[in-house]
């Protein structure tokens, strides 16, 4: 290809719209965890099924693709826009089983539904990243591939709130205040009483206009309902008859909240009630699906070309007897994507179930949206960051933009969730942990070992944080800075992993995207651990299992440093320089 080449911004910009659908429907699952989790009565690791659904898809798809590909080579074949659009066919045919699956209330239609988005994401990833390289000049392909990478996460931050309008409608600011920090410990407590009975009695109100279930069932899950409200009842009259010995006694009435909420939350609602909760969640997914058609449609019909064969021609000249166990980077490149995506994705399908502990302000399903947004958002602000490092500019117009950039899409954040309605005041504080975020970028500059152990480091001090942080309200966002310093771990596992390996580059790359695996088994591990709240309520030094498993993370980023420090070292004994990393992400 001409090194000369102009980007082929008309095809190029078609394309990223593929990216975005990727971040939109990722993010989205998260939204979609508690409200299954609440509905089909799950346990902590039933409800991360959602994400082993959709990660898991990956895997099987490109392992699909490697066997196929092994006897005849698809892309050469059929052409990269036929099978981008075959990939988006699929994601559409598994938005669209979102209807069935919603009208059947069946959580295992819904899992098999978004395994087949999945499977068809994957077929799109292998055609994508490499199509956005070759979009032009190879000297401008990472710059590409950069800014399809921004656009993916601006897809993971706006669908949280996107999805949590359509299944909530828009926010109430009131609601979604951060709480008062003037009230006192029994107030907070007694307020979260209050807001659990305001809950349970919304639940009353629907089930009484019930006409399509069983009556028995109904006046059954009633009853059981109105139990709950009236122990309710009889510990807020406790708390106001002797407010002071109820300061007193704060533990004993957290730990009633608890296990009246544990009741609630077993509570197995009458089937057509439960379809007519479900019934918005097909809404978001019909669009998203005509949404894939159209995309592939258009690619069809599109003017872009594909990439020139002579030079997949020469990449299947590589060494016939490929091993991946030659490579150390690779191998341990591998482990390193596989617990990376992992941990981008536990840390934040986890952290609804640990918002809505008593420890950490009882956060209803309603009002998760805008911390999604947040987590994912703070992916957005530091590929944007990263973005910087592949334009050829001034030392100090980098400087500048190292600072401006962040807080511009960090405004995005704060603005959309202001436009659906929720009160994100409390957010502001997060700007520390940009600042933080921004000066270890300087440190790590663009040598991609370095910034993956600083971020890696940085990951598992803010995991302890948010473990030992006597302050809940703070503590929260020492976990979802977690997404701060995963924004840019991809492209410098990725630099690492395939550096050395020649025309065994594309093998090898094909191996390490089927590691995306990691972000359907990590979270099962940590939802494992969340669940022994319920036959250990006590907890664990002090703090709920769900806090707890957030030590999970920092095992995660514990690796990715280690990885990030030995990894130049293995490549400097097989005398390879590393190149500069140049941004993006997964």
């Amino acid at each position: 290809m001409d090194s000369n080449q102009q980007t082929k911004w008309s095809q190029f910009l078609s394309l990223i719209v593929v990216f975005f659908f990727w971040g939109f429907v990722a993010a989205s699952n998260d939204i979609l965890i508690p409200v299954f989790k609440k509905w089909f009565v799950l346990s902590q690791v039933q409800s991360q099924l959602v994400a082993w659904a959709f990660y898991v898809a990956y895997f099987v798809g490109s392992v699909i693709f490697f066997i196929i590909s092994l006897k005849s080579d698809i892309l050469q074949k059929f052409g990269y826009k036929k099978t981008l659009a075959v990939g988006l066919g699929l994601s559409a045919f598994g938005a669209f089983l979102f209807v069935p699956a919603a009208s059947a209330a069946s959580f295992w239609f819904f899992l098999s539904a978004l395994f087949i988005v999945g499977l068809g994401f994957s077929v799109q990833q292998i055609v994508a990243n490499p199509l956005a390289i070759k979009m032009g000049s190879p000297r401008t392909g990472a710059h590409r591939l950069t800014l399809a990478g921004g656009i993916n996460s601006l897809g993971t931050t706006i669908g949280p709130i996107l999805v949590g309008i359509a299944l909530f409608g828009m926010g109430d600011k009131n609601e979604s205040k951060a709480p008062d920090p003037n009230l006192s410990k029994i107030e907070i407590v007694k307020n979260e009483f209050t807001a659990h009975k305001e809950e349970l009695s919304k639940n009353i109100i629907a089930l009484k206009k019930d006409t399509q279930d069983d009556p028995v069932k109904v006046q059954e899950v009633v009853s059981t309902i109105e139990k709950n409200i009236a122990d309710l009842d009889t510990q807020v009259a406790q708390i106001d008859q002797n407010p002071a010995n109820a300061e007193a006694q704060i533990d004993a009435y957290a730990t009633k909240l608890g296990e009246i909420k544990q009741r609630s939350s077993n509570i197995n609602y009458p089937i057509e009630f439960v379809k007519d909760n479900l019934k918005m969640v097909k809404v978001p997914f019909i669009v998203l699906g005509i949404a894939f058609i159209l995309v592939a449609i258009f690619m069809l019909f599109s003017k872009i070309e594909d990439p020139a064969k002579e030079e997949e021609a020469e990449l299947e000249q590589g060494t016939p007897k490929f091993s991946i166990f030659s490579y150390p980077q690779l191998y341990l490149g591998m482990l390193a994507i596989f617990l990376y995506v992992g941990v981008e994705v536990s840390i934040i399908s986890n952290l609804p179930a640990l918002l809505h502990t008593k420890e950490f302000g009882g956060v209803l399903e309603h009002n998760i949206a805008p911390f999604v947004s947040l987590y994912w958002g703070s992916l957005m602000i530091g590929r944007w960051n990263g973005s910087i490092n592949v334009f050829n500019i001034s030392k100090a117009s980098n400087l500048i933009l190292k600072f401006v950039v962040p807080f511009i899409a960090f405004g995005i954040i704060i603005v959309a969730n202001e436009l659906s309605g929720k009160d994100v005041s409390s957010f502001y504080i997060y700007a520390l942990w940009i600042i933080a975020f921004i000066i270890m970028s300087f440190i790590g500059g663009k040598n991609a070992g370095k910034t993956l152990m600083i971020f890696g480091i940085a990951g598992v001090v803010m995991m302890l944080l948010g473990l030992v942080y006597p302050d809940k309200e703070i503590a929260k966002y020492f976990f979802i800075s977690g997404g701060l310093f995963c924004s840019i771990m991809w492209p410098s596992i990725f630099d690492l992993a395939i550096a050395g390996l020649g025309k065994n580059t594309g093998k090898a790359s094909s191996f390490l995207v089927m590691m995306i695996l990691g972000g359907g088994i990590i979270p099962l591990i940590q939802g494992w651990l969340c669940d022994f709240d319920k036959t250990s309520p006590e907890g664990i030094m002090g703090i709920t299992w769900t806090h707890f498993s957030y030590i999970i993370p920092i095992i995660c980023f514990i690796y990715l440093a280690f990885y990030g420090f030995i990894a130049p070292a293995i490549l400097k004994k097989q005398g390879v320089e590393v190149e500069e990393s140049k941004g993006g992400g997964h």
